[in-house]
């Protein structure tokens, strides 16, 4: 019997975890399921060819190269970043300090750790108020951890002092109210009311370099009237190619449905503008976290042309791109498979407990 790195209750999870989040449930996933991939299975890993079957439904692309979930993020990911630092870096309302020459939404107001600040001085809630209630524009207030998809994002629109209050009350803690942002109208016309948001990604190697991961980069936008970049709020996905065209193809994972970008919105030929700008960009913001090799962002360019940082993901997911385009990390995959074989297998547990106001408490074991 085969001996693998990754155990049977790792590859189990990592089976449950796709079907159950990832995969319809009318998808006949049984096909293959029990042949194991040839490409992991001489590089010491378990995994199910069922991978396959799944990505290449929409891609047409057939590989034993696709990362299953348990080899993503129980290897890959630990040996690409510090899993134990990340939580360092969640918080949204510290990216100006992170990135202070990189344009980012301007904000009215923060709220971190139920502290409220305004341009990095701390202020009361009364004045917090005052300053939305001055505000000459649009605005949008949003959280600022752990949040995925445009969770909790609102527009404020004509509101009083008592409704602001029982809105911060609401959200209670770290958020931030922002001016909503005006993007690039080549950008704004896939979809007017939101703002849509390219997902690109940078990997660090071992020898230092950075890299750009090409084909995997895409376009996300809202549905008609919708203020979210998501598929939950009626939109779709499109890849970007290298030179920043966008591909008509719309894909929606779920539905492993794949429509025409042209016949949805009417938008066809679309180039990002100033899109070697923005893959420049990412790599110099990629340079100031040390401690993880594997970023996926989440950007848009302005009028001005200049790039625009919405947030940034430690342990990006992985199941969209290759939905797109194939196995994750492309021409890097043999050196990225190389790196997760030396992750132990007495690898960080987390114990994660839960407080009041969205506290959180993590103990690692070793």
């Amino acid at each position: 019997m085969a001996q693998y790195i990754n155990s049977n209750k790792e590859y189990f999870w990592g089976d449950w975890y796709f079907k159950s989040h990832v995969m319809p449930p009318d998808f006949n996933y049984k096909a293959h399921k029990k042949e194991m991939s040839p490409y992991y299975e001489q590089r010491g890993f378990k995994v199910s060819m069922m991978f396959d079957d799944y990505f290449s439904t929409l891609n047409g692309i057939h590989s034993d190269r696709y990362l299953s979930m348990d080899l993503y993020y129980f290897y890959v990911i630990p040996s690409l970043n510090r899993h134990d630092f990340k939580d360092a870096y969640l918080d949204k309302n510290i990216y100006s300090e992170l990135f202070p020459n990189v344009k980012q939404p301007v904000a009215i107001v923060k709220n971190i750790h139920g502290h409220f600040y305004r341009d990095g001085e701390e202020i009361s809630i009364d004045q917090a108020i005052e300053a939305v209630l001055q505000y000459q524009g649009n605005m949008i207030i949003k959280p600022t951890v752990e949040t995925c998809n445009g969770e909790g994002v609102e527009q404020i629109n004509a509101l009083n002092a008592d409704q602001l209050r029982a809105m911060f009350q609401h959200y209670s803690i770290n958020f931030t109210v922002q001016e909503k942002v005006i993007q690039h109208p080549d950008l704004q016309r896939v979809n007017p009311t939101s703002l849509n948001s390219m997902r690109l990604y940078t990997y660090r190697r071992p020898d230092g370099t950075y890299e750009y991961l090409y084909p995997y980069a895409h376009l996300r936008f809202g549905g008609k009237g919708a203020i979210k970049d998501n598929v939950s709020q009626g939109g779709g996905t499109c890849l970007i190619d290298e030179n920043g065209l966008v591909d008509d193809r719309v894909f929606r994972f779920k539905n492993l449905q794949v429509s025409s970008l042209k016949e949805e919105t009417g938008v066809e030929n679309l180039v990002v503008p100033y899109y070697d700008k923005v893959i420049e960009t990412l790599k110099m913001m990629h340079r100031r976290l040390p401690y993880f090799d594997f970023v996926g962002w989440d950007v848009t360019v302005l009028p001005d042309g200049e790039p625009l940082l919405i947030e940034f993901n430690l342990v990006p997911s992985v199941e969209g791109p290759q939905m797109m385009a194939g196995p994750m990390f492309g021409k890097f995959l043999d050196e990225v498979i190389d790196r997760a074989r030396q992750v132990e297998s007495a690898r960080v547990q987390t114990i994660r407990k839960t407080f009041d106001k969205g506290m959180q408490f993590h103990l690692y074991a070793q």
